[in-house]
C-alpha cells in the first residue's frame, strides 16, 4: 500500500514537472536579475497612509469649497417675489427626460408643470454607468416639502449658482462621487444632475441621512422615557411607537441610547440593556423596535422617577467619558414621550440637571406631547424650556417625523453660534443611495459600499430680519467616497499573497476588510457597518480555547483587544507575529498562521488604516528596476510580452487609467492595458499619480478652490506596478508560447490525464493559460481566465504559498467544492506549485504555475495502481470489495473516492469515526472557526396591524378618507400642513404676507376612523425573517510533518476484542510531493455510522438572550469620541427655540373662528358686534 502511495505520487510529479515547466520559469526568475529585498512594512504603512490621506484632503477641500459659496451665495441672496414666481430648475423627480416617457406629477403640482426644465442625460462610466448630466446639477424635494414655499424657493434659487463650484471639483479631481448640498428646508441640490426612481415611493429626506444628522448633532448619548401607563393605549400607543422608531432612525453607530419604559415602575425596555447606554447599531435598533411593540401598557405614571433614572444614567457615564475635563463636553440627551405629565418636578432639575446656579445645564429634554386631548401642556413645554430642549405636540402620525427632526436643529445650536468652525464628519459605511434608487440599479449586483464626509454650513442671514435672535444650519455639504477607491490606493500587489489591509472606525467598527462581507445569498445584512474587528479578525490564543468548554466566538483574546485599543486610540506602530486561524476559500479552509499587523492613523478622520503581513513570507518580495528603458536598449517590443487573448490581469488593480471615464471605455482590463502599453513610447508620456502631492500646500492655508483642473486625456499609472507586470510578463513569455513535446514520454503521460491546461499566475496580477493541444474556439464557452482572474486572490493561489512553507517540491491538487457552481465542461483536478526566486540569501513569492486534467481519468488511473500487488493475493487491492479507498486532500475533502457523488464533499461527512481518529491521532488537527457576521433565517408570528402602522400609504389613504367625507368640518379646525420646516418661527418674518395657493391637507385623521382601524382584531401570520447570528465551523488541516519527518505511513490495526471497535481499520499515507492523503478502510468491520461536518452551524446562545444581548460585551469597549463637538455655547439661551410653533397657529386658528361663528351668529341675530 506504501508502495501504491509513491508510485501514484511520482507519477503525478513527473505530469506536474512536465505540464508547468516550473524549473524553466525559476531560472528565468534569475537570468533577468530579479530582487529579492526586504519588506518595510512601517515604510509601507507610511507610503499608503501619504496616499490615502491626499485623497482624503481633496475630498474635504471639495465639500469646503461648496460650504464657502453656499453661505456666501445665501448671505447676498435678495428674495424677489417676480423672479421666484418665474423660476424653474431641474427636478430629479419631476423633469422630463429626453426620449424617455414624461414623468407622472402628483394632481396638486400638475399646475406648477412649467417649473421643472428638460434634462438630457447620457449613461456615465465614472458613475456606475447611470445616466447622468455633469454639466449642472438637479433637485430633490421630499414628498412632504412644497417647493412653492418661498423658503424653500429661496433656497432653489441661490443654490442654482452652487453648480459652479460642482464642476470645478469635479474638474480638479474627476474621481469625485457624487457632491451634494443638503438644506434644511430639505431640499437636495445633488451633482451630477440625475433621475430619481420613478418606479417606488419616494420616502427620501436628506435631513434623515446620516452625514446631514452626524454632521449637525455629533455623538450623543441619548436616553429615551417611554409612558407606559394605562392611558397609553389604542391610537396613543400606536404613535408613540411611531415616535420612537423614529427617533431611532436619526441615530448612527457614534450614538449611545437606552430606553426606560415607565408607569408606576422605571424599567429598562430590553432587560438585557440594563444599567447602560449601547451603541445605537441597526441591530440594537430593531431590537428596541420589537420590544416596543410588545409594551402593554397599564399603571400610573410615575415621571419623577423615570427622570430620576434617566439622570443617573447619563451621570454615570459623564464620570466614565470624563466630560467635564473635555473642552467640548459631551452632547446628551432626555426624550420624553407622553401623553401628559401628573405634576411639577422642578425639584429633580434642580437636583440633577441645574449646576452653577442653573447656568450649568449638561443634559438636554426634549418632550413629546402625544394626542389631540391633552392637559397640563405648560408643565411638559416648560421641561424642554428651561432644560435646553424642544417641545412637540403631536396629533398624527403624519406630524411624528416633522416633529421629531426638530431636535437636530436644536442640538446643532451650540456649533451654529460658534459660526467659525466647520468640522467635518465622516460616516460610517453605509450602501449607496443613487444604486437603491435609480432606474438603472442592478438587483443582481451587490451592493456599492460607501462612506460620506459632511461638513456643516451656516445661515448668517438668519438674524437681518429678526428680532429674536435665532442660529440657524443653513444645510450640511458633502460628497460619497466609494470604499473600492479606498482599497485601490493600499497597494494590495506590494502586500503580497495572504496579505491584505483594514480600515477601522473611531468605533473599532470595521470600515474595509477582506473578510468583511456585507451580503449574504444576494441578501445585504442588517449589521454590515457595525462589525467590530473583534468579529473579524481570529486570533488564535489556546489559553482562551482550554478555558472555554464551549465556544462561542466571543471571548476576546488580550492580543486582539490590544491591537484594537492601538486602532482606535489612532496610533501609530506595529505587532508582530500574532498566532492567527487564517481561513480562505469562504471559510471552508484552513491554517494556523502567524502575521505581522501594522498600524497607522488617517488624519482628520476618525478611521485608522492597518496592514497585514504573512510572518513567513511576507516581509520579502521581488523588486524589479526599470523594464521598459531596459527592454527598449534591448530593442524589444513590450507588447510582444502581451500577444494573444489568453492571458489576464488582475481586474481591481489600478495598472494605468484615465481621470475621466466616460469617454474613454474599454471593453476589458486586457485593452486597457495594451492601450497604454503603447502610449508608453510616445515622446509626451509621464508617469503621473492619481493624487499628486502639493509640498506648498498647508492645511492651515484653506481649501484650494481654484485647483487646475485635468485635461480630458488625463491619466495615472502605478510605475512600481507596470514595471513589475512587464517583469512577469517577459519571464513567462517563453514558456508560454508554442507547446512542444520533448518527447513521447510526455506526449503519453499528458495525454493519460488529458492534461491539456497549463497556467501561471503572478504577483504583479498576470494570469496566462495555454492549451496544450491547440483551443476550440467558441464564443459561448468560459476559458479557465474567465473563472481565474485574480491571481494571488485565488484559493488555488493561496494553498500553493501556505504549501511551500511544509514542503517546497510539492503540488496542491484540489477538485471543486460540492456546493460551489460548476464550470463548463467535464470536472477538473486543479494543480499548482509557488515558485520562490532566490537572491542574496532571501527568497519571495514570485508566482505560482499550475495545470488542470481531467478528474475521471486520475480516478482511473489511481484505480490502476491501487489493484496492483507484488505477490498474488497476499492483500486486498482498492478494486476488491472489502476495501473503500480514498485520496483527500490537506483540508479532508475527498479529490478520489469510488463513489463519484463523493467528490468535493468533507471527509468527515462519509467516515466520521475515520475522520475522528485521524484527529485523535494527530494525523489532523481541528480548527474551529467562528462567523460573528452570519445571516439566519427565521419564520416568526407577526401581527398585521404593526405593519400597516409603519407604512406611509396606509396613513395616507385614511387621511384621504377623512378628507372626502368630512370636508365640511374641516374649515373649523383645520391647520396648513407645514410638512418640510421646522417650525414658522424658525424662519422669522421675511414671508408673514406669503399666500400660500398649494392645497392644504388637514394635520388631523379622523379620530373615530382611526380608532377603528388601530382597534382592529389583529390577524396573526407568519412571514420569513432574516436576522443576524453567530455561526462556526470546525475545519480540518492536516499535519503534513507527521509524514515527512516521520514512518511516511499510519495504519490502524482492529482491536483484539470486537466490542472495543470504533472505527474500521484504516490505512493512511501521504502522497509523496502533493498535499493528498491516500486512505484505505477495511470495511467488513461493521460500526456506527459517525457523521462530522464542516459546515457552518448556529451557535444557540443562552436561550433567554437574543444576540444584541449577548453582544453587549461590546458596548464597553474602548472608543475615540469625536472631536470637535459642540455641545453648549453661552448665546444658546438668547435663541428662541424651544416649543413647537405649529401650536401657535392651532390657537390662532381657533380664535378667528370663534370670532366667525361669533360674527355669523350676531348678525343672524340683528345684534351690535361688540369687542
Amino acid at each position: 500500500m506504501e508502495k501504491w502511495a509513491d508510485n501514484f505520487g511520482e507519477e503525478l510529479w513527473d505530469l506536474a514537472q512536465t505540464m508547468t515547466k516550473a524549473m524553466e520559469i525559476t531560472a528565468k526568475y534569475k537570468a533577468y536579475n530579479a530582487r529579492v529585498e526586504h519588506k518595510d512594512g512601517t515604510a509601507l504603512i507610511q507610503s499608503i497612509v501619504e496616499n490615502v490621506g491626499r485623497m482624503f484632503i481633496r475630498k474635504m477641500d471639495a465639500i469646503k469649497c461648496i460650504i464657502n459659496l453656499a453661505e456666501e451665495l445665501s448671505e447676498q441672496f435678495e428674495y424677489n417675489e417676480t423672479l421666484a414666481d418665474n423660476f424653474s430648475y431641474y427636478s430629479s423627480k419631476y423633469s422630463n427626460i429626453d426620449g424617455r416617457p414624461e414623468p407622472e406629477i402628483p394632481e396638486t403640482l400638475q399646475e406648477n408643470a412649467w417649473m421643472y426644465r428638460n434634462m438630457s442625460l447620457n449613461s456615465d462610466t465614472h458613475f456606475f454607468n447611470i445616466s447622468v448630466n455633469t454639466s449642472y446639477s438637479s433637485v430633490h424635494v421630499p414628498q412632504n416639502v412644497y417647493d412653492r414655499y418661498p423658503w424653500v424657493l429661496e433656497a432653489l434659487q441661490w443654490s442654482e449658482s452652487l453648480d459652479d463650484v460642482f464642476v470645478q471639483n469635479y474638474n480638479s479631481d474627476p474621481a469625485l462621487s457624487w457632491q451634494y448640498f443638503g438644506s434644511y428646508t430639505g431640499m437636495l441640490r445633488h451633482y451630477p444632475a440625475l433621475e430619481w426612481n420613478r418606479e417606488h415611493v419616494d420616502t427620501f429626506d436628506c435631513r434623515k441621512r446620516s452625514w446631514y444628522i452626524e454632521t449637525a448633532t455629533c455623538s450623543k448619548d441619548i436616553v429615551i422615557l417611554l409612558d407606559n401607563s394605562g392611558s397609553m393605549t389604542g391610537y396613543r400607543n400606536y404613535i408613540a411607537q411611531l415616535t420612537v422608531k423614529s427617533i431611532l432612525d436619526t441615530f448612527s453607530n457614534n450614538d449611545f441610547i437606552n430606553i426606560f419604559k415607565y408607569s408606576n415602575d422605571v424599567d429598562p425596555l430590553v432587560p438585557c440593556f440594563k444599567d447602560m447606554l449601547v451603541q445605537a447599531t441597526p441591530e440594537n435598533m430593531r431590537f428596541f423596535n420589537e420590544y416596543v411593540r410588545e409594551l402593554m401598557p397599564e399603571g400610573y405614571a410615575n415621571v419623577k422617577k423615570a427622570f430620576v433614572a434617566a439622570f443617573e444614567l447619563l451621570q454615570k457615564y459623564r464620570e466614565i467619558r470624563r466630560c467635564n475635563e473635555s473642552v467640548s463636553g459631551c452632547n446628551q440627551a432626555i426624550m420624553l414621550i407622553t401623553d401628559g405629565v401628573p405634576s411639577n418636578i422642578t425639584e429633580v432639575f434642580e437636583a440633577y440637571n441645574w449646576f452653577e446656579n442653573g447656568t450649568k445645564i449638561p443634559v438636554r429634554v426634549f418632550t413629546y406631547l402625544l394626542g389631540r386631548e391633552v392637559t397640563k401642556v405648560r408643565e411638559i413645554q416648560w421641561m424642554a424650556c428651561l432644560n435646553r430642549g424642544y417641545y412637540s405636540h403631536i396629533q398624527s402620525l403624519d406630524e411624528v417625523q416633522e416633529e421629531v427632526l426638530k431636535y437636530v436643529t436644536v442640538i446643532a445650536t451650540p456649533l451654529v453660534l460658534q459660526g467659525v468652525e466647520h468640522p467635518p464628519t465622516w460616516t460610517h459605511a453605509f450602501t449607496d443611495t443613487a444604486e437603491n434608487l435609480l432606474t438603472e440599479a442592478d438587483d443582481d449586483e451587490p451592493p456599492r459600499l460607501m462612506i460620506a464626509v459632511g461638513a456643516p454650513a451656516f445661515d448668517r442671514k438668519a438674524n437681518h430680519y429678526n428680532e429674536t435672535r435665532t442660529a440657524r444650519l443653513l444645510g450640511v455639504a458633502g460628497t460619497d467616497i466609494p470604499v473600492e477607491d479606498l482599497d485601490e490606493l493600499t497597494l494590495p500587489y506590494k502586500l503580497g499573497v495572504n496579505g491584505y489591509s483594514f480600515i477601522v472606525s473611531n468605533n473599532g467598527y470595521v470600515l474595509m476588510h477582506p473578510d468583511l462581507r456585507p451580503v449574504s445569498n444576494g441578501r445585504l445584512k442588517e449589521n454590515y457597518n457595525s462589525i467590530d474587528l473583534t468579529e473579524i479578525e481570529q486570533i488564535f490564543d489556546e489559553n482562551i480555547t482550554r478555558q472555554v468548554e464551549d465556544m462561542t466566538g466571543r471571548e476576546m483574546s488580550p492580543l486582539i483587544l490590544e491591537l484594537r485599543q492601538h486602532l482606535v486610540d489612532s496610533r501609530f506602530g506595529n505587532m508582530t507575529k500574532l498566532p492567527v486561524r487564517f481561513h480562505y476559500d469562504k471559510m471552508r479552509r484552513v491554517s494556523l498562521e502567524y502575521q505581522d499587523y501594522y498600524y497607522a492613523p488617517l488624519e482628520n478622520t476618525p478611521f485608522s488604516l492597518g496592514l497585514v503581513l504573512p510572518h513567513d513570507y511576507g516581509s520579502t518580495w521581488i523588486k524589479v528596476g526599470d523594464e521598459i528603458k531596459r527592454n527598449q536598449h534591448m530593442g524589444l517590443n513590450i507588447s510582444d510580452f502581451f500577444m494573444g487573448d489568453n492571458w489576464k490581469v488582475h481586474p481591481d488593480w489600478v495598472y494605468c487609467k484615465y481621470h475621466y471615464l466616460e469617454g474613454h471605455e474599454f471593453k476589458t482590463p486586457e485593452d486597457e492595458l495594451r492601450h497604454f502599453l503603447n502610449r508608453l513610447y510616445e515622446p509626451t508620456w509621464k508617469w503621473s499619480q492619481q493624487y499628486e502631492p502639493e509640498p506648498d500646500e498647508k492645511e492651515s492655508d484653506g481649501p484650494n478652490c481654484g485647483r487646475k483642473t485635468l485635461d480630458d486625456d488625463a491619466y495615472y499609472c502605478n510605475k512600481e506596478l507596470v514595471q513589475l507586470l512587464i517583469f512577469d510578463a517577459k519571464v513567462t513569455n517563453n514558456s508560454y508560447r508554442n507547446w512542444e513535446f520533448e518527447n513521447e514520454n510526455e506526449r503519453k503521460i499528458i495525454e493519460m490525464y488529458n492534461a491539456t491546461l497549463r497556467f501561471v499566475a503572478t504577483m504583479s496580477g498576470l494570469t496566462r493559460w495555454q492549451f496544450i493541444f491547440g483551443e476550440v474556439e467558441v464564443d459561448t464557452d468560459s476559458e479557465f481566465g474567465d473563472y481565474h482572474k485574480k491571481a494571488i486572490d485565488e484559493t488555488w493561489y493561496r494553498s500553493a504559498i501556505l504549501q511551500h512553507k511544509i514542503d517546497p517540491k510539492s503540488f496542491v491538487y484540489s477538485v471543486p467544492h460540492e456546493s460551489d457552481p460548476p464550470e463548463d465542461g467535464e470536472l477538473k483536478v486543479t494543480a499548482t506549485m509557488a515558485i520562490f526566486p532566490r537572491d542574496g540569501g532571501l527568497e519571495a513569492p514570485g508566482c505560482v504555475t499550475g495545470f488542470q486534467f481531467t478528474h475521471s481519468l486520475m480516478y482511473e488511473r489511481f484505480m490502476e495502481i491501487t489493484s496492483k500487488t507484488t505477490c498474488d493475493g497476499c492483500i486486498e487491492t482498492c478494486a476488491s470489495e472489502s476495501r473503500d479507498c480514498y485520496v483527500i486532500d490537506h483540508n479532508g475533502y475527498v479529490v478520489l473516492s469510488e463513489t463519484s457523488n463523493h467528490t468535493g464533499r468533507f471527509f468527515g461527512e462519509i467516515e466520521g469515526a475515520i475522520m475522528q481518529s485521524m484527529v485523535d491521532k494527530e494525523i489532523f488537527t481541528m480548527i474551529t472557526v467562528f462567523d460573528l457576521q452570519g445571516l439566519c433565517e427565521y419564520e416568526r408570528v407577526v401581527e398585521n396591524d404593526a405593519r400597516a402602522l409603519l407604512h406611509p400609504m396606509r396613513v395616507f389613504m385614511l387621511g384621504l378618507k377623512w378628507l372626502i367625507t368630512e370636508i365640511a368640518m374641516m374649515l373649523n379646525r383645520f391647520d396648513f400642513w407645514v410638512h418640510g420646516i421646522p417650525s414658522p418661527d424658525y424662519f422669522g418674518h421675511e414671508y408673514d404676507d406669503y399666500d400660500d395657493t398649494r392645497p392644504s391637507k388637514p394635520k388631523k385623521i379622523h379620530v373615530d376612523e382611526e380608532e377603528e382601524y388601530f382597534n382592529r382584531p389583529k390577524e396573526i401570520k407568519k412571514e420569513i425573517v432574516y436576522e443576524p447570528c453567530d455561526k462556526k465551523s470546525n475545519l480540518y488541516v492536516m499535519q503534513q510533518e507527521k509524514f515527512i519527518k516521520g514512518d511516511g505511513f499510519f495504519y490502524e490495526p482492529p482491536p483484539p476484542a470486537m466490542e472495543d471497535l470504533l472505527y474500521q481499520p484504516y490505512f493512511a499515507k501521504r502522497i509523496p510531493r502533493s498535499n493528498l492523503l491516500m486512505i484505505i478502510v477495511e470495511n467488513e468491520y461493521k460500526v456506527d455510522r459517525v457523521v462530522l461536518s464542516a459546515e457552518p452551524e448556529v451557535i444557540y446562545h443562552n436561550e433567554s438572550e437574543a444576540l444584541p444581548c449577548v453582544k453587549t460585551k461590546l458596548n464597553f469597549l474602548p472608543r475615540r469620541r469625536l472631536e470637535e463637538c459642540y455641545t453648549e455655547h453661552p448665546d444658546e439661551e438668547l435663541v428662541a427655540q424651544c416649543g413647537s410653533g405649529t401650536r401657535l397657529t392651532i390657537q390662532l386658528t381657533v380664535v378667528i373662528s370663534t370670532i366667525v361663528s361669533l360674527l355669523l351668529y350676531r348678525c343672524a341675530q340683528n345684534a351690535p358686534i361688540q369687542f
